[in-house]
């Protein structure tokens, strides 16, 4: 290798090794955050970040997308350094960039046209690994000449329906509840017409995943609940009425003139609203 050679060399490692780097550390703070569920930062409280993050395709069987991504950046910086031979080298980066570069087209596919909400972190992690799959996918006739573009197409492929089959098979499913599915027992049904009675409302936001699950734990009688919708953004929303109710987080109930901010349980409801019929 010339001295010139090695001297991009370096430079292309370097590179691979702070885009890694980066993307490292915020997949790591991520999955912090997926299991402490702590607040984002620059992110205010229920906003875009926390409802792709706290969706449920943030995980597949039970494993953060985060640690995924973390796992994915830690062998590439391993791979990167490792002593292995450059065709080897090539081809194990290049698979993990592709996969990577991938599952995060598929991701933001799902943040915009499914979740409908864009998580910065995560839109900045899916630019990293572009690029550098595109740094790897550039230099391929430098770094591995002898593998012939049938069987880079034929890895290409591969791993394009690994991953994708993988990740439709196996991610989390979306709440089968979200919008109050599910037979009611008595106590739910009860409940819910108890509130309705009440005047109790519950305001919320159709990206709020903790409006979703607190719907859910009515099952179907959750047709009885009175719902505000506060996101203005959807077509059935009263933006105003929120704003006069000062309603900053989601939900808040509304329940005998007084307010409680977050998802409650239903035994709490039951207390709060006076309900006794807690069989």
């Amino acid at each position: 290798m010339s001295p010139r050679d090695k001297t991009k060399s370096k430079y292309f490692k370097a590179a691979i090794l702070i885009l890694s780097v980066i993307g490292f550390l915020i997949s790591v703070y991520l999955t912090y955050l997926h299991y402490t569920e702590g607040q984002s930062a620059f992110c205010s409280q229920g906003s875009d970040c926390d409802v792709v993050r706290q969706s449920s395709y943030s995980a597949i069987l039970g494993i953060p997308v985060a640690l995924l991504g973390a796992v994915g950046y830690a062998l590439i910086i391993w791979f990167n350094y490792v002593s292995l031979a450059r065709s080897t080298r090539w081809v194990l980066l290049y698979t993990i960039s592709l996969a990577g570069f991938l599952f995060s087209a598929y991701i933001t596919y799902l943040e915009i046209f499914v979740i409908k909400a864009i998580c910065p972190y995560c839109v900045v992690s899916a630019l990293i690994m572009t690029v550098i799959f595109i740094m790897l996918a550039y230099r391929k006739s430098e770094l591995c000449p002898k593998l012939s573009s049938l069987k880079t197409a034929v890895l290409t492929i591969c791993v394009l329906a690994v991953v994708i089959i993988g990740s439709s098979a196996f991610q989390s499913d979306p709440l089968d509840f979200a919008n109050g599915t599910g037979t009611a027992t008595s106590f739910q049904l009860g409940l819910a017409k108890h509130l309705r009675t009440k005047g109790a409302v519950m305001y919320g936001s159709y990206k709020c995943p903790h409006c979703n699950a607190q719907k859910a734990l009515f099952g179907d009688a959750a047709r009885y609940m009175v719902y505000v919708e506060c996101d203005p953004q959807d077509k059935d929303a009263k933006p105003t009425l929120c704003l006069s109710r000062g309603i900053v987080h989601y939900p808040t109930w509304e329940i005998g003139g007084r307010f409680y901010e977050g998802a409650k349980s239903l035994q709490e409801l039951s207390q709060l609203s006076g309900y006794k019929n807690t069989q």
